[in-house]
């Protein structure tokens, strides 16, 4: 009976480990994309970035026949850094207009999750472990993956504070930021980079995790933190409290069922936003 217990606790510790850490990871993916394509609705998930590292850890899967466990943050990283680089090409088109860059993220994340259900109905008995990774769920999660989830954040976190003072001077604007005498187009493709590898590393362990990108940046602005350093710090902590929380919910809502975090994500997230607009056409 100790030694259950003990699994027991030991299993629920990873589990919060890794809500914690994803949710740093995901807050920072989001900051990062809102402020160098000027839009407060730039998200991963919506942009299409966690959808090309879904699509390329499920499309591996089910050719070579592998666990997911087994395909790793390389074979994410290139689905989210090749869906990255369509979405690039294709915004270059419209001079970066961040309308036209939502519009085609969705339609670029619209298109992939197609070809994901495509490839699903035409699947294997790996379907039912896919669909349920898909759900974003911290339930198979080990301690080992959990350490490693959240060496990742903190690096993470670290590297887009070390370049902070870059995405201060991108958020003003790419005129004032070459007339410092910045590398706009190195740095760019550096922070992107950094998007690209929060997302795959993220996907690979955990799914895909929606809405905490969007929502953290968000409430970490509300909050009065308007420089590149503090909305990165506060967004962190705001987006790990906010899939810890989910997580937990998940864990005792339906117990001894069990509901995925990302699920639980995506529906507080919805609610809120739908919150924010039922208040402001009251108060219009």
């Amino acid at each position: 009976m100790a030694f259950a217990r003990q699994c027991t606790m030991a299993a629920t510790l990873s589990r919060i480990v890794a809500a914690l850490a994803a949710g740093i990871t995901m807050a920072v993916a989001g900051t990062l994309l809102q402020r160098l394509i000027y839009n407060p609705l730039a998200s991963p998930d919506l942009l299409g970035v966690s959808a090309g590292a879904s699509a390329a850890l499920v499309l591996y899967t089910l050719i070579f026949g592998e666990p997911l466990t087994s395909a790793g943050p390389v074979i994410a990283l290139a689905g989210s850094a090749g869906l990255l680089l369509i979405l690039l090409v294709l915004a270059k088109r419209q001079q970066f207009s961040p309308a036209a860059i939502v519009l085609l993220g969705i339609s670029l994340t619209a298109l992939v999750e197609a070809l994901i259900q495509f490839a699903l109905a035409n699947g294997n008995e790996n379907v039912y472990a896919i669909l349920a990774w898909l759900a974003g769920s911290t339930y198979r999660v080990e301690a080992t993956q959990a350490a490693v989830l959240l060496a990742g954040s903190l690096l993470i976190l670290l590297a887009a504070l070390l370049c902070s003072r870059w995405l201060t001077l991108l958020s003003i604007g790419k005129p004032l930021a070459l007339g410092r005498g910045m590398p706009v187009t190195t740095s760019t493709w550096a922070l992107l980079s950094l998007v690209a590898l929060s997302c795959a590393l993220v996907t690979a362990i955990l799914g895909p995790i929606g809405f905490i990108g969007l929502l953290a940046p968000h409430l970490a602005r509300l909050s009065g933190a308007q420089s590149a350093r503090s909305q990165l710090v506060t967004a962190a902590l705001l987006g790990a409290s906010l899939l810890m929380l989910a997580d937990w919910l998940g864990r005792n809502l339906v117990y001894p069922g069990q509901i995925a975090a990302g699920t639980l994500a995506s529906a507080l997230g919805g609610c809120y936003f739908i919150f924010l607009l039922l208040r402001s056409k009251i108060h219009a």
